[in-house]
C-alpha cells in the first residue's frame, strides 16, 4: 500500500491560535461591570455633595441596584469559566502586570464598599426592607440595627470608596481587553476611557429611568447628554487611531467599516445608542419629559450592551498574523514522482 500525506501548518491550531470562545456571558459581564461603575460613581457623588434630597435614587437606592447588577455580572463570568473549581486561584497572588489579576482584586474591594453604601441607604431608599431586616428574630436588634448605624457612620468614607473603586472598575473593563496585545482590534489605549464613559452614561441613564423625582431625572439627563458627547468623541478617536495604524490594524477596524460588524455598529449602536438619545436629551435641556426621557435612557442602556458585544466580537474576528495556505500543484507532482522506499529497509 502506497500512501502520501500532505501536511500544512494551517492544520495545527497551535500555530495560528483562535480565540472565538467569548460569547454573551463576557459581553453581559462587561456591560454590568460598567453599569455598576456608573451607579457607584454617581451614588458617591450624590452623598459627598449632599444631594440626597435632589437625587434620592442616586444617594439611597443606586448602591443596592449596583450590588445586584454586579452579582449578576459575576455570575455570567463564572458561567463562562471552563474550570470553575479553580476560580479561587485568582486570589492567591497578585500579578502586577496582569489586568485580569488587578480586576479580580478590584472586584473584591468593590463588594464591601457597595454593601456599606447599600445598607446606609436602606432605611430611606427601601424602608420596608430595612424594617423587615430589623424585625428579624434574634438577629434584627442584635446585628441588623447596629450594622445599619455603623454604615450610616461610614457613609462619607464609603462614598469616597465608591467613587474611586467605581472609576477603577469602569476603566478596568476596557483595559482588560486592551491588554490582549495579540488582538489588534483591542490593542488601543482608548478602550479603557471609552468603556468608562460608556459605563457612566449607562449609570446616568438608570437614574433617568428609575428615579421618581423629576428634578433628579432632569439633572442626570443633562449629565448623560455630556457623557454621550464625550463617548462619541472617544469613539471617533479610536476609529482614527486604528485607521492610522499599520495594515493589520486597518484590516481589524474593517470589522466596523464594511465588515461583519458594520450593520450592528452603524445601524444599531451609533443611531440608537448615541444619536437618538443625544437628540432627545438635547431637546429636553430645559425640561425632561417622562416618556421621551425613559426612551432615551433605554436606548443608552441598550447601546451600552451593544458596544461591548461589538467589541468582543471584533476582537475575536481579527489577529496580527494572517497565513495563506498556498497549494503548489508542481510540488504535488514531484512528490508523486518520488519512488517508494524499499519495504525491506
Amino acid at each position: 500500500m502506497h500512501e502520501e500525506v500532505l501536511a500544512s501548518v494551517m492544520a495545527n491550531p497551535s500555530v495560528v491560535p483562535t480565540m472565538a470562545i467569548w460569547g454573551w456571558q463576557i459581553a453581559v459581564y462587561l456591560f454590568l461591570g460598567g453599569f455598576t461603575a456608573g451607579l457607584m460613581v454617581f451614588s458617591g457623588w450624590a452623598v459627598l455633595t449632599k444631594r440626597e434630597e435632589r437625587a434620592p435614587f442616586a444617594a439611597t437606592r443606586a448602591p443596592l441596584v449596583a450590588f445586584i447588577a454586579l452579582s449578576l455580572g459575576m455570575t455570567t463570568l463564572f458561567l463562562d469559566l471552563s474550570h470553575k473549581i479553580n476560580v479561587w486561584r485568582f486570589y492567591t497572588t497578585l500579578h502586577v502586570t496582569s489586568p485580569m489579576s488587578w480586576g479580580s482584586w478590584v472586584l473584591v474591594l468593590v463588594f464591601p464598599a457597595l454593601i456599606i453604601a447599600a445598607l446606609d441607604g436602606l432605611p430611606v431608599g427601601f424602608p420596608w426592607l430595612a424594617g423587615w431586616l430589623s424585625g428579624l428574630p434574634k438577629v434584627g436588634g442584635l446585628v441588623v440595627v447596629p450594622l445599619l448605624r455603623l454604615c450610616r457612620w461610614l457613609r462619607v468614607p464609603a462614598a469616597l470608596l465608591n467613587i474611586g473603586l467605581g472609576m477603577a472598575l469602569g476603566i478596568y473593563t476596557g483595559i482588560l481587553l486592551s491588554g490582549f496585545n495579540a488582538r489588534p482590534f483591542w490593542h488601543s489605549a482608548l478602550l479603557g476611557p471609552l468603556f468608562l464613559v460608556s459605563g457612566l452614561s449607562t449609570g446616568a441613564a438608570m437614574m433617568v429611568l428609575a428615579s421618581p423625582k423629576a428634578e433628579e431625572r432632569h439633572m442626570f439627563g443633562r449629565i448623560d447628554l455630556a457623557l454621550i458627547m464625550v463617548e462619541s468623541i472617544i469613539l471617533g478617536l479610536y476609529l482614527a487611531d486604528m485607521l492610522n495604524g499599520d495594515l493589520v490594524q486597518r484590516q481589524a477596524v474593517g470589522f466596523l467599516l464594511g465588515g461583519a460588524g458594520s450593520r450592528v455598529f452603524w445601524l444599531g449602536f451609533v443611531p440608537l445608542g448615541l444619536g437618538v438619545p443625544l437628540l432627545l436629551e438635547a431637546a429636553m435641556w430645559r425640561r425632561t419629559f417622562l416618556i421621551p426621557g425613559a426612551l432615551a435612557a433605554l436606548m443608552v442602556l441598550s447601546g451600552g450592551f451593544l458596544l461591548r458585544g461589538i467589541v468582543i466580537a471584533g476582537g475575536q474576528e481579527t489577529g496580527w498574523v494572517t497565513l495563506q495556505n498556498q497549494f503548489n500543484p508542481a510540488l504535488l507532482g514531484q512528490l508523486g514522482a518520488i519512488p517508494s522506499p524499499d519495504p525491506r529497509f
